[in-house]
């Protein structure tokens, strides 16, 4: 955000309003649309149920395109269920866009089923798993070290685990360090080659 365009702004009077609108538009309009690989995957976020409609969940579409219709599944249960409508920004849409922000209406599942941190994909494509192998950076401004066999909490998607970490090659990794591990998770989840992370020390807390 070094040469970042700074747009002063009152919440109050409305003063510098549509210069910002003006702003983001610009910005928008040089970004490239997100690279698809045809396999969507969509981090739940919410869950919840609609009077009329059933159960509806909302997220992120991080690559693929989901269409009305579609039979999807629910990862890491596994379980299936079709797509009966989607919306984009509160619109209705028939193809849902990676990137996009979707709210999904489905049929054959329940809300109870379905909770935050579970993955909506297309059937096949994807597998829940126990163990990562990783690259990790330690943040320079750490308070602390990481070792060998540490509990950590694994922020990924919208999904939070707890789990250990295997380093790799050395017993310890020291502020500002980078090396390879592997988390060992005491729950499943969906996780593809790229993904980002944040770990966490539960105890004392630090990220």
């Amino acid at each position: 955000l070094a040469e970042a365009r700074l747009v002063p702004v009152s919440a109050k009077t409305g003063e510098g309003l549509q210069e910002l609108i003006l702003e983001l538009e610009r910005i928008l309009g040089r970004a490239g649309k997100r690279q698809s690989y045809g396999r969507p995957r969509l981090p739940v976020d919410r869950s919840f149920t609609i009077s009329g409609f059933g159960t509806v969940v909302t997220g992120t579409l991080m690559d693929g395109e989901f269409r009305v219709g579609d039979e999807v599944e629910i990862l890491p249960a596994r379980r299936k269920a079709r797509i009966r409508g989607l919306q984009t920004h509160r619109k209705d849409v028939r193809i849902a866009v990676p990137g996009s922000r979707v709210a999904v209406n489905l049929s054959g599942v329940r809300t109870a089923d379905i909770r935050r941190g579970d993955v909506l994909a297309a059937p096949e494509s994807y597998q829940a798993t126990n163990m990562l192998d990783s690259r990790l950076r330690l943040l320079s401004d750490a308070e602390q070290g990481l070792e060998h066999n540490r509990e950590v909490k694994i922020f990924l998607g919208a999904a939070q685990r707890t789990g250990r970490v295997r380093l790799l090659g050395v017993d310890r990794l020291r502020p500002g360090e980078q090396g390879w591990i592997q988390i060992v998770l005491n729950e499943p989840l969906v996780a593809h080659r790229g993904d980002r992370f944040i770990l966490r020390r539960p105890s004392p807390p630090a990220t």
